[in-house]
């Protein structure tokens, strides 16, 4: 170690984790990630892979500092299948500050400086689609990284690659995050590339975490894999619901329906070759049947009592007026992501909690 730097060890470094659900404590460094420990034997493989639970989108540290510098000690777990975009994001008095870890994935130091000091909140994003491994943080001697309380409205969001947001440029331009930080809420993001299936063991994930607000948006994965159809659609989404409510029975849930789609609005088909590899799947549901059913859903809970619950149509966030912004039909570019985040924003801004 430098004497030009302190260097703060792992203890001091879990406390200072928002967003993750999990922890992972290795020899030399503590993994968050986005789904608990305990549960991770019991779901599939596609589920807990550096590319969806164990990537860090969403998990940032908060801290208040003197240093004028802050480096971290990182390396990545990387799913070579997937490109990744290797930044993370130092969000300070409102200024977002970006830079780049190594991309081959071995351990290496991302550092930020010329920072403010006496700083009573900085914020440091994590990359958003790969695994990272926090071996320590140096600051300037002298100096320390204090815990700050988010006091603010805790959101928990569950989705697919369009909420992951895998290869926006840098974590704070995810919509979740733009939305977040538009809202003032603190976000916990469980958007899985790919992994999205109403998974009962995430439900029961989300059941166990604070919140002031749940948002479920789902439909676009169901439809791309074929997992559900039109017997199983429903009562699947039921019962997700249903799990969250046996522990959470009044925090507000918001079910999202699918962004437009242009191939699959009105069919079942599913050709897309990166997801397919080639092959076309047929299901029996399209976006447009999924937006239908989730509709009803939310319908049918209310008037059995539950009207924490609502409904927000996916093409409100993202139509058939943006497909410019959709360059391989179904994941949005960087601003089309943006417009999801500020049209989500506006939606929740004239309510005084989530």
């Amino acid at each position: 170690m430098s004497r030009t730097t302190r260097s703060i060890g792992l203890d001091a470094i879990r406390p200072l984790l928002h967003g993750a659900v999990g922890l992972v404590d290795g020899s030399d460094f503590v993994q968050p990630i986005r789904l608990p420990v305990r549960d991770l034997p019991f779901h599939h493989d596609d589920l807990k892979s550096p590319f969806t639970a164990e990537a860090s989108a969403g998990v940032r540290l908060r801290f208040a500092s003197q240093s004028p510098t802050v480096t971290l000690d990182v390396s990545h777990d990387i799913d070579r299948r997937f490109p990744a975009t290797m930044a993370y994001d130092l969000v300070v008095d409102g200024e977002v500050r970006r830079s780049h870890a190594d991309l081959s994935g071995d351990r290496c130091l991302v550092a930020f400086d010329d920072l403010p000091r006496n700083s009573d909140v900085i914020e440091v994003w994590l990359p958003t689609a790969v695994g990272t491994r926090l071996h320590g943080m140096l600051l300037a001697p002298d100096t320390t990284a204090e815990p700050v309380v988010d006091s603010s409205p805790r959101w928990v969001t569950y989705g697919s690659s369009v909420t992951h947001c895998a290869w926006v440029p840098g974590p704070t331009d995810t919509w979740p995050a733009i939305a977040a930080r538009a809202l003032g809420w603190q976000l916990t993001c469980l958007g899985f590339n790919g992994s999205c299936h109403a998974d009962p063991y995430v439900a029961r994930a989300m059941a166990g975490l604070p919140a002031d607000r749940f948002t479920i948006k789902i439909g676009v994965n169901v439809h791309g894999h074929q997992t559900l159809r039109e017997r199983t659609f429903s009562p699947v989404i039921h019962g997700f619901i249903q799990t969250i409510r046996d522990q959470q029975p009044d925090t507000p849930i918001t079910v999202i329906s699918p962004i437009y789609g242009p191939a699959r609005e009105h069919s079942a088909i599913t050709d897309t070759p990166f997801i397919t590899g080639g092959e076309v799947w047929k299901g029996d549901l399209t976006l447009t049947d999924m937006r239908i059913i989730l509709g009803e859903i939310v319908d049918v809970r209310r008037q059995a009592g539950d009207l924490n619950l609502d409904y927000l149509d996916g093409l409100t966030l993202f139509g058939p007026d943006d497909v410019e912004q959709l360059p391989d039909g179904t994941h949005p570019s960087p601003h089309g992501y943006a417009l999801i985040g500020q049209r989500f924003a506006r939606h929740f801004s004239d309510r005084s909690q989530p």
